[in-house]
């Protein structure tokens, strides 16, 4: 089976694509070292604040590309 990547073909597809790779981006291993520190809040470390964080954008960013209709 050959396996392919298909690219969107209109610029809400290209929207798409960008705010799920934004997403990945803020998870990702360039941003994790700049809020690893000792700071708490809300009682928590942020790096936990971070991931919870990540947890309801990602959800925030699938649902608005729902409503949207994603990438056709």
């Amino acid at each position: 089976m050959k396996a392919t990547f298909k690219v969107p073909k209109t610029g809400k597809g290209w929207a798409c694509f960008a705010l799920i790779l934004f997403t990945i981006a803020l998870g990702g291993w360039p941003v994790i070292p700049l809020i690893n520190n000792e700071t708490l809040v809300l009682g928590m470390p942020i790096i936990m604040v971070w991931s919870i964080f990540i947890i309801f954008f990602t959800t925030l960013v699938m649902t608005f590309i729902d409503k949207i209709g994603g990438a056709d």
